[in-house]
């Protein structure tokens, strides 16, 4: 109950944050351009859609009963798709400001509204990254995670499900033993929890502080090396995330019991292909 209240609270904060910032940008108090004065009203949206997205994450958390069929709660599922929302807006106009420059091309559109579509895509992925951390941290489910001290075996068990070449490569370099009895997967699958879930939680920690870095220039004098290298990493983030995505829909495309699941929150692994095992020849360690 108390949780609901603070996220009520979060939401009318939110709602009173979004129209008082609209109303000034608005007013034509000051003598801004529409790019200057969407910078202004980005950087002062940015602290009410972190705010509401922890509040109202963690009013969506908490314990809940043990379900082995379902794969995904209908709070991920909504945050999933709101991320790839933000994503959709956020990248492309991202790229373009970048790319559009070098190549020295104009779109048949103001820059002020592609900056404009990227800011609101970037509340969007700001928000609902807030939104997971709440949810899981108010939570109780670690599926995604790798337990201390199970690092090896996920390891292992991503080797063998990465094609076979991949996979005796990979092993040889991360030196774990496949001659071992393969381990078995959880709820998620090893490539999940030891390689898609950790990169993309890098990926996201780094376009959102570089971000962040670049918004606040707005209200706070940032050293010029500190913009230098936050722009820098900021696309390299970018980069980074589009090949994330490219292999996410490579992912899950194949396995099309993933695209149900991240819709009805349920997967039937007898939709998902079966799985590459790599040769048991390559070694390099004790598997623990």
């Amino acid at each position: 109950m108390i949780r609901w209240l603070v996220a009520l609270v979060a939401i009318a904060l939110a709602v009173s944050g979004a129209v008082a910032t609209l109303g000034q940008a608005g007013s034509g108090a000051q003598p801004w351009d529409e790019e200057l004065s969407d910078n202004f009203v980005f950087v002062k949206v940015i602290p009410f859609a972190l705010a509401l997205g922890l509040a109202l994450g963690i009013a969506l958390g908490g314990p809940r009963r043990a379900d082995a069929s379902r794969r995904f709660a209908p709070a991920t599922i909504a945050g999933h798709w709101l991320l790839a929302l933000g994503f959709l807006l956020a990248l492309p106009t991202g790229v373009w400001q970048y790319m559009g420059g070098i190549l020295d091309v104009s779109l048949p559109l103001p820059l002020y509204l592609i900056y404009r579509v990227h800011y609101i895509g970037a509340t969007l992925i700001l928000f609902t990254l807030a939104w997971f951390l709440g949810y899981w941290w108010a939570g109780t489910d670690r599926s995604l995670l790798v337990p201390r001290g199970q690092w090896r075996r996920h390891l292992t068990g991503l080797a063998h499900e990465l094609p076979p070449r991949l996979g005796r490569m990979i092993a040889s370099r991360l030196g774990v033993d496949l001659r071992g009895e393969r381990p078995t997967a959880g709820k998620f699958s090893f490539y999940e929890t030891a390689f898609s879930f950790p990169t993309w939680t890098f990926v996201l920690a780094l376009i959102t502080v570089t971000g962040l870095a670049k918004a606040a220039r707005y209200v706070y004098p940032v050293p010029g090396p500190l913009l230098y290298w936050a722009s820098t990493l900021h696309v390299a983030a970018m980069v980074l995330i589009l090949i994330k995505v490219l292999d996410h829909l490579r992912y899950t495309l194949a396995r099309w019991s993933l695209v149900v699941a991240m819709t009805t929150g349920r997967a039937s692994a007898s939709l998902a292909p079966a799985p590459r095992v790599a040769p048991a020849s390559a070694a390099g360690g004790d598997d623990e």
